[in-house]
């Protein structure tokens, strides 16, 4: 599959030298949901921000869903993906324009074949390894699968990479340097049981394939930045080390808890039970848009 012709730069970047700063004279931003529930006000403030940093600088914004995991999607959630941009009236300049064209031109399934050309690399490298384990075995007692050498074509088995306490460093525009430690004896999924590639694979290929520049994030997702990395690292391709990383603090609810749309934080979309000019002015307390001049909040 050819890449976007957007994403003609980026393999031999490395290093973050010029961190936050559009290659080339462009920066694409990404917003990717994914439909296992309806939108709630974190996921708006995240693709506000990656929307507002896009905006700011003359760049380009990715709508990218992230539909892969086809038990968990839901016609009812796809669509309120647009209808909530639509509501607030957020454009973006490469992506689906509607549900009818994420199924026929822009969904994950289509693009199976870039994650497995990097799940080809990483066995071809030895780099991975078969696991029979499940949740609940996991969750009271570590993997021994790599020591039992299983069949890596035997059909419902997942895919792990071991980690051995690898230091991974980046740079981030709130935080600064990063140094986070991968866990000792340890692994993580890089394809399921079903064989279809995990979250992390699927979304280091995506940013790749469409050429993405920059991305703001949740603060809770900077193990998942560190994973992804690290299989960028693995792979050779070095292309997320080109990369400018926001990650943002999170948005809780009443009770200090992290809003999670797979709890069904409302069940029902949010246009139904918040104005839009009273979410989008909580945006821009939360941003800091009312004690910041915006272009020093979005400064490259």
């Amino acid at each position: 599959m050819e890449p976007y012709p957007f994403a003609a730069h980026g393999k031999n970047q490395k290093g973050i030298g010029k961190l936050f700063y559009p290659y080339f004279g462009f920066m694409i931003t990404r917003i990717a949901p994914t439909p296992s529930g309806f939108l709630h006000p974190g996921n708006i403030f995240n693709f506000l921000l990656n929307w507002h940093w896009a905006r700011q600088h003359g760049g380009k914004v990715l709508l990218r869903i992230d539909d892969a995991d086809v038990e968990r999607k839901r016609p009812e959630y796809v669509d309120d993906i647009f209808r909530v941009l639509e509501w607030l009236d957020m454009d973006w300049d490469i992506g689906p324009t509607g549900p009818d064209d994420l199924d026929q031109n822009w969904s994950q399934q289509h693009r199976r074949s870039l994650y497995d050309d990097s799940l080809l690399e990483l066995r071809n490298k030895s780099l991975v390894y078969a696991c029979s384990c499940t949740r609940t075995q996991l969750a009271s007692e570590p993997c021994h699968c790599q020591d039992k050498k299983l069949d890596l074509d035997t059909a419902g088995l997942a895919w792990r990479i071991p980690t051995r306490g690898e230091i991974i460093l980046f740079t981030d525009r709130v935080i600064g340097e990063v140094k986070h430690y991968l866990p000792l004896q340890h692994s993580f999924v890089v394809r399921r049981k079903d064989g279809i590639a995990a979250y992390h694979l699927a979304s280091l290929a995506d940013d790749r394939h469409f050429g993405v520049t920059h991305i703001a994030r949740g603060e809770d997702l900077l193990p998942s930045t560190a994973m992804q990395l690290h299989i960028d690292d693995l792979l050779d391709q070095h292309y997320l080390r080109g990369c400018g990383f926001w990650h943002h603090p999170l948005i809780l609810g009443d009770q200090g808890n992290k809003l999670s749309k797979s709890a069904g934080d409302m069940g029902r979309s949010i246009r139904t039970y918040i104005k839009k000019e009273q979410l989008l002015a909580s945006f821009e307390r939360w941003a800091g848009f009312d004690k910041k001049d915006r272009k020093e909040i979005f400064a490259l």
